[in-house]
């Protein structure tokens, strides 16, 4: 078994949970985070002394979603694979063992 913890902007969720879905993935996790890291920063604007003002910025920390499922061996490249096909996804898949689960 391995575990996938996909990190992806906030508005790429949906699509994602479709992939997934569409490959038979049933028990999915997600988490809202905010990061730092490679992926693109919304720009927004600054607040400042009480008023607003067309400076515009990048905050050090962007909204992020976390995935994280457990799937076989086997589906591992073909959901990579297909969400890499997509072509509509910026982010991180992260492949770990899952040795041994248990049910509590």
């Amino acid at each position: 078994m391995k575990a996938l913890i996909i990190y992806i902007p906030e508005n790429r969720f949906n699509p994602l949970i479709q992939v997934l879905q569409e490959n038979d993935v049933d028990g999915i996790s997600y988490f809202n985070i905010v990061g730092q890291g490679k992926l693109e920063k919304k720009f927004s604007e600054r607040k400042v002394k009480e008023y607003v003002t067309q400076e515009k910025f990048a905050p050090p920390f962007a909204r992020r979603t976390r995935v994280e499922t457990i799937v076989p061996d086997a589906k591992v490249d073909t959901i990579i694979n297909a969400i890499k096909k997509s072509g509509t996804f910026q982010g991180k898949v992260f492949i770990c063992d899952v040795s041994e689960s248990y049910d509590i």
